[in-house]
């Protein structure tokens, strides 16, 4: 990254107030992965940062990399609005989650390309009227696989067997999918309709998120399952669908 301002498609992750004008911004981009930049002026500039400083849209930003430091947005152009909000609560809600998964997940500087498009995909879906709940669900078994964090949807990765095979069931114990008996007394269950529906969440095209239903049982074994996997492939639990994003956009006057 040359020590010039650069244009990137970007989605903003997070916006904190700085000062009396100035904002601190953390975007995913598609060319650097995560910036965090300072935004001079931007809760009083519309002409640089009108309108683009807000969750939920793809924009096209002008970057300039800092010298041991934060560096700067000089100015944002909205490319596309994702209609997350208008799609209800439910689906904003979904929508933060997956804005603070990609945070957690992204690193400084590090170009991930492939958690950009799941990140853009599944906002535009979502935003498209996809169902929040089963949404949820697919993002969290597809970016797990971006993290590098791989589902064995196949056979047991503690003694090899496949699923199936005798007293072979699955079990899961802290974010870890084992057959039951590697994975102990503790392990809750996960039946062979919930590793289907990992499998088939994995292998969808990204322009087909929204056409996975993920009827409530498995839901309910797969949310407990998921949840903890992220926990451990994260180093943090993030925020559960339903927290607001932490900071809304502050508006120029």
């Amino acid at each position: 990254m040359a020590a010039v301002t650069v244009a990137t498609e970007a989605l903003v992750l997070k916006v904190t107030p700085l000062g009396e004008a100035d904002l601190v911004v953390a975007l995913l981009t598609r060319r650097f992965g995560r910036l965090s930049l300072l935004a001079r002026g931007a809760r009083k500039s519309r002409k640089r940062f009108g309108g683009g400083l807000d969750y939920f849209h793809l924009v096209r930003a002008e970057v300039k990399p800092g010298r041991g430091g934060l560096g700067t947005l000089a100015g944002i152009e909205p490319l596309r609005g994702f209609d997350v909000v208008r799609a209800g609560m439910e689906a904003y809600w979904a929508g933060s989650h997956v804005l603070e998964v990609a945070r957690l997940g992204s690193r400084e500087g590090a170009p991930d390309d492939g958690l950009f498009e799941l990140v853009e995909a599944s906002l535009a879906a979502l935003g498209e009227g996809a169902a929040p709940r089963c949404l949820t669900r697919v993002f969290q078994a597809r970016v797990l696989a971006a993290l590098g964090y791989a589902l064995p949807t196949q056979a047991c990765p503690g003694c090899g067997e496949p699923w199936g095979a005798t007293g072979r069931r699955a079990a899961h114990r802290d974010g870890a999918v084992l057959c039951a008996p590697c994975a102990g007394p503790r392990a809750a269950p996960l039946s062979v309709g919930a590793l289907r529906t990992l499998g088939l969440a994995a292998a969808l095209e990204l322009g087909r998120l929204a056409t996975l239903r993920v009827p409530p049982a498995i839901d309910g074994e797969l949310e407990p399952f998921l949840t903890a996997a992220l926990a451990a492939a994260l180093g943090t639990a993030p925020r559960a669908p339903g927290a607001a994003l932490e900071f809304a956009p502050p508006q120029a006057p």
